[in-house]
């Protein structure tokens, strides 16, 4: 099983400092739509190296290993966004790329680095 124990510093750097979600229903929708299973305010993103669980309210990005304790990621943002679709600040949409990040395989190196290998 899993230990979620958290740790609770701000883990999101950069340009500007975001505030927690502003629309976190909506957020929570789209990525339900896309066929991510939500649980609470959070996902959990399975890949080969190990789990990864993305805090949707706070932005909180968590590495899980059975045998190891969560390990909290820096995630950068580095510019504003943009989208057409209403409702969503900067910082629900610097979620949903750290989403597509996790699900796609393609993590940058600035991230990679902070997983331990096995």
């Amino acid at each position: 099983m899993i230990s979620l124990r958290r740790k609770r510093n701000l883990q999101i750097v950069g340009k500007t400092k975001p505030s927690p979600s502003r629309n976190l229903l909506r957020l929570k929708q789209i990525l339900k739509d896309e066929g991510f299973q939500i649980r609470g305010d959070r996902i959990l993103i399975s890949r080969e190296e190990a789990t990864f669980e993305v805090d949707l309210k706070m932005g909180h990005v968590f590495v899980l290993r059975e045998d190891r304790d969560p390990i909290s990621l820096c995630v950068t943002l580095e510019s504003s966004s943009w989208t057409n679709i209403g409702g969503l600040s900067d910082f629900d949409l610097f979620l949903l790329s750290v989403v597509y990040l996790l699900t796609n395989e393609a993590l940058p190196e600035s991230i990679l680095s902070q997983i331990p290998s096995s």
